[in-house]
């Protein structure tokens, strides 16, 4: 009875079960199936994908390295090399939500599970199918809530992806719905993040000054306070920004966060008294004696600096930049901005364009390149180095052409005093070195000020700041400078200051020298030393120019840097009066400079607006001395530009309707465009290319010869012409192709003989025959015909001959009696063989045929039958 009882009891409940099961399916939708879908989805694959999700968002906060010289992000940059060492994990949050999604469809986390798909998937840089993903949600879920927390998404997607019309549209469109307080908060952080990027502060300020109220999160809450402190700090709200600032301090932040709300909020503070001004003075000091700001010193001075200068005082600012750099041990981002705090001083309070180069150089060296703004400092560098090297050129140019005029013994002497020294001061910085070295070893490291200060407490202009020479970029900057102007751009070898390299190995036998042992000590001569003293002394005097030549070059490399710097200081300095008196001293050191007439043209616009007379008596230089110059027509026309190119419009269509009549070969009517085209604009940008095409058309209608003179005529007179090369290669062409097609035919020569002739002596170019015949005919002619003041000349014909050339002859009869009376007289020449030497008399045209074509036995045919009778 019993047994049948238990085997009831589990019978009922084997079926129970099994219809438990049954209606567990994911299709189901009863009451058992929904619980249990809910319940496995959520606590599952769900739960895992989202602490997959928390991990990454927690490394995105953790790697994030805030940049407190600019306003930091409303959210944390997302860093590719952060996302991928989280890869895994959003690759395993979209394979656990798929789960939920494909095996609980019946539950109520399938469109959550969705959701974290999309965040995977906008982490990961996936955005377009982030987008899809969380229009889907959008589309097909009937939970608001979720539905508002995707479009929050959906409208950051947008963001990143650079669609921001777009979210704003998603914006519009949750400004009209009911959010909870959750996607409430999410919709103004996402809303002021978007006009963060859109540098609209103003309307970024309202959403997070609304959202910060809404913040549970300690850490975030203070973190949104100190960025609103940080715009209001921006747009010069002190007031509002040291209220913000307090209330980041209130909330308890991180010591890092807390530290930079405290030093901001010295800058903000009112002030107005000098006791106030003390007052944060005494406060920036008490930061720095605080152990826990070790770490944080280089912006504490930054800061301090950033103080001064507000409160006008530039000088204490250096000390305290100097003080940053020196302090500044791993953090690249500061000393970067540091130096270009140095770099803007000098450059606009002191303009010391010197100076300021140095720390530009050194910024865009140490500055990361996605700082904002790079690319404008990068271009001040680049002006400040032009700027700093046209300067270095005319001092050190001065400073040889100085050397240069000096005696040439004291000069020697001068240079040796120089190298040595050097020497001298090179060895007394070793025994420093050795002596603090010594010293640092004896008391454990207890001398590392008094080290800093020998080698390192330098700035770029040498003065003191505790940063050894070669950490300090600004001085190293300016040394390569000073190095490259004194010696140029040397490769890096051994015994770079030698013209003669010579082997420096050690001699065998040489006792090796101590630690501490000075090598000069003990020492009466050192040969090896003195040798090189001499090389380097002669070194530096082979950089003095001595000839006139390398006078007149190291002149010109003066001239040139003048006209470059003048223009730098007038267009991208704009200092006018420096930029005045560099163009007036290259007009009074160098009259008659090629750059004269730009110059001119540059000092009378410079003094137009405030010195009429000035203005006026350079444009009347101007416009007298180079009155056909560009510059001089826009003195006389300041709208001689725009006409001139209203005039060039004018002669290209001219010029298309001549050149379609050349292609044509309808010469004639192409040369009448031309000639009226020249005739009505003579004097244009333009009217070179149709003087060009003239003298195609020219070489067309009358022939070769013509058109070798045209090109030869252009060439010689526009010398500025940008057609006067193209012109060259025509002529250069032409006489190759004409040279070319005489060789090929055979020599053409012209029966022309009422001109001057030559007479030519042709020998064979053996052994010393080019020394020995030319000086044996010359003393010949002297000899026999010494009355009629005849030249000689040699030339080479070809491999094989060379030619002797007696000119010149007025007449073929002056010609022919020279002839017949040089064969006449014997003279002897090192030719043995009749037939090694030929003579003859020719006209000046058919001897250039005759050079061109180098076939003397077509000549001597020519010859036989006009001039012997």
């Amino acid at each position: 009875m019993l047994k049948s009882f238990v085997l009831g009891i589990f019978s009922i409940g084997a079926i129970a079960l099994l219809l438990f099961v049954a209606s567990c399916a994911s299709s189901k939708k009863n009451i058992f199936s929904k619980t249990y879908h809910n319940t496995t989805a959520k606590y599952n694959a769900y739960f895992i994908a989202r602490e997959d999700i928390a991990e990454v968002e927690a490394a995105i906060a953790t790697n994030h390295k805030n940049n407190y010289n600019k306003i930091l992000g409303v959210f944390y940059d997302i860093d590719s090399a952060t996302i991928n060492s989280v890869r895994e994990q959003l690759d395993d949050a979209i394979v656990k939500a798929s789960l939920a999604i494909q095996r609980h469809e019946n539950s109520d986390w399938v469109y959550p599970s969705y959701f974290l798909v999309g965040k995977a998937r906008y982490y990961g840089g996936e955005f377009e199918n982030a987008i899809t993903t969380f229009k889907f949600i959008i589309k097909h879920s009937e939970d608001k809530d979720i539905t508002h927390q995707a479009s929050v998404a959906l409208m950051r997607s947008f963001i990143d992806y650079n669609e921001h019309n777009n979210a704003l549209a998603v914006a519009d469109f949750l400004r009209k719905e009911t959010l909870n307080k959750s996607n409430t908060l999410d919709f103004l952080l996402t809303k002021a993040y978007l006009f963060q990027l859109r540098e609209d502060y103003d309307n970024m300020v309202r959403n997070l000054t609304q959202a910060v109220e809404l913040e549970s999160n300690r850490k975030n809450k203070a973190r949104h306070f100190f960025i609103l402190g940080q715009v209001y700090q921006q747009l010069g709200f002190d007031a509002e920004a040291y209220s913000f600032y307090k209330k980041c301090i209130a909330s308890n932040p991180e010591y890092e966060l807390s530290f930079y709300a405290k030093l901001n909020l010295a800058q903000v503070t009112l002030l107005d008294e000098t006791a106030d001004l003390k007052k944060i003075r005494k406060y920036f000091k008490k930061l720095l004696k605080d152990d826990k700001n070790r770490d944080f010193l280089d912006r504490i001075y930054y800061e301090m600096a950033s103080f001064e200068i507000k409160h006008d005082n530039p000088d204490l600012a250096i000390d305290y930049l100097k003080a940053s750099i020196a302090e500044s041990v791993d953090n690249a981002r500061q000393k970067g901005k540091t130096y270009l705090k140095l770099g803007e001083l000098y450059y606009s309070h002191y303009k010391n364009y010197q100076l300021a180069q140095a720390y530009y150089d050194s910024t865009v060296a140490v500055l990361p390149q996605d700082e904002e703004g790079f690319e404008q400092i990068k271009e001040r560098s680049d002006i400040l180095t032009d700027f700093v090297t046209q300067l270095n050129t005319i001092q050190l140019q001065d400073s040889l052409l100085i050397l240069s005029a000096m005696d040439r013994q004291e000069l020697q002497s001068l240079l040796e005093m120089v190298v040595a020294d050097r020497d001298r001061m090179e060895k007394e910085k070793l025994r420093e070195s050795k002596r603090l070295a010594r010293q640092t070893a004896s008391t454990g490291g207890g001398a590392n000020s008094q080290f800093a200060n020998t080698f390192g407490a330098g700035d770029a202009t040498g003065a003191e700041d505790g940063t050894w020479y070669f950490y300090n970029s600004a001085a190293i900057a300016m040394g390569r400078n000073q190095f490259l102007s004194r010696w140029g751009n040397r490769p890096l070898e051994d015994n770079w200051r030698r013209s003669q390299k010579a082997a420096t190995s050690s001699f065998a036998g040489q006792e090796e020298l101590g630690p501490d042992d000075d090598p000069m000590e003990g020492t009466a001569e050192n040969p090896v030393e003195e040798t090189q003293e001499e090389d380097r002394t002669a070194a530096l005097m082979a950089g003095i120019p001595l000839s006139e030549e390398a006078k007149t070059e190291s002149l010109k490399k003066i001239e040139d840097a003048y006209f470059k710097l003048g223009n730098i200081y007038n267009f991208q300095l704009m200092e006018k009066e420096n930029a005045v008196e560099t163009f007036e001293k290259l007009l009074a050191r160098f009259p008659g400079s090629e750059y004269e007439p730009e110059t001119l043209y540059q000092l009378y616009l410079i003094y137009k607006p405030y010195d009429e007379t000035r203005s006026a008596h350079y444009k009347d230089l101007l416009t007298s001395a180079y009155a056909n110059s560009i510059y001089a027509k826009l003195a006389i026309n300041p709208n001689y530009k725009e006409e001139s190119n209203e005039t060039a419009m004018r002669l290209q269509r001219l010029y298309k309707i001549a050149y379609d009549y050349y292609l044509e070969e309808e010469y004639n009517q192409a040369k009448l465009i031309v000639g009226r085209g020249l005739q009505q604009y003579p004097d244009n940008e333009f009217s070179d290319q149709l003087k060009i095409l003239g003298i195609l058309i020219d070489g067309k209608i009358e022939g070769q010869y013509k058109y070798q003179y045209e090109l030869q005529q252009f060439v010689e007179n526009n010398p500025d012409s940008k057609f006067r090369d193209y012109a060259s290669t025509l002529l250069e062409a032409s006489k190759n192709f004409k040279n070319k097609e005489l060789q090929r035919k055979g020599a053409s020569y012209i029966a022309y003989f009422e001109q001057p002739h030559f007479f030519i002596f042709a020998y064979p170019n053996l052994g010393n025959n080019e020394e020995l015949i030319p000086a044996l005919i010359e003393n010949y002619i002297e000899e026999k015909f010494g009355n009629l003041n005849l030249k000689t000349g040699n030339l080479t014909l070809n491999e094989g001959y060379s030619l002797v050339l007696i000119n010149k002859f007025e007449t073929m009869e002056q010609a022919m009696k020279f002839y017949v009376d040089f064969n006449q007289n014997d003279i002897k020449l090192p030719i043995d063989e009749k037939g090694n030497y030929e003579n003859f008399v020719i006209t000046e045209d058919n001897f250039q045929i005759f050079y061109q074509t180098k076939k003397t036995e077509d000549y001597l045919r020519f010859f036989e039958e006009n001039y012997k009778p």
